[in-house]
């Protein structure tokens, strides 16, 4: 079962973190942090964390993709949420931002291949699957046909 073997990318997982989107929404991250808007932390601009906001952002979606696809399957759904952990784990000291960047794309990668791609299949008799399809799925299956042309 590989699940999510190229989600990658974490500097921490631990603590509260969101995107910041404002000045607004900049302002009320700076307060619960025990800043004043406009004093700066530590001259990064806020930069670490948009990139810590959105780190955890995709280790939350990737944990929903993994229980939608792997719904009512307690093994795999298990095997899912240890990979993630793990992988993002393992690379929770990384500091640099275009190593963050790209694993980053490559989780969001994942992800998005997870919810298009992944089918679940149930057994139903000993050599008999019943598949079960969402409403995400991409389905290529449908033959492409053009309209007849007329002969003038």
């Amino acid at each position: 079962l590989v699940v999510a073997r190229y989600d990658h990318g974490s500097r921490e997982l631990d603590g509260p973190s969101q995107v910041v989107i404002g000045c607004r929404e900049a302002g009320q991250l700076d307060r619960r942090r025990g800043r004043r808007s406009g004093e700066e932390s530590d001259g990064s601009g806020g930069q670490g964390d948009r990139a810590h906001g959105r780190v955890l952002q995709l280790f939350k979606t990737l944990h929903r993709t993994g229980q939608q696809v792997f719904k009512n399957d307690a093994r795999a759904l298990e095997a899912a949420r240890i990979k993630i952990n793990e992988e993002f784990k393992s690379n929770k000291s990384e500091t640099s931002p275009k190593k963050i960047e790209e694993l980053i794309k490559i989780g969001s990668d994942v992800e998005l291949l997870l919810r298009t791609s992944v089918i679940q299949g149930i057994h139903t008799d000993h050599n008999t699957l019943k598949l079960v399809p969402r409403k995400d799925l991409l389905i290529e299956n449908v033959p492409y046909c053009d309209a007849p042309t007329q002969k003038q």
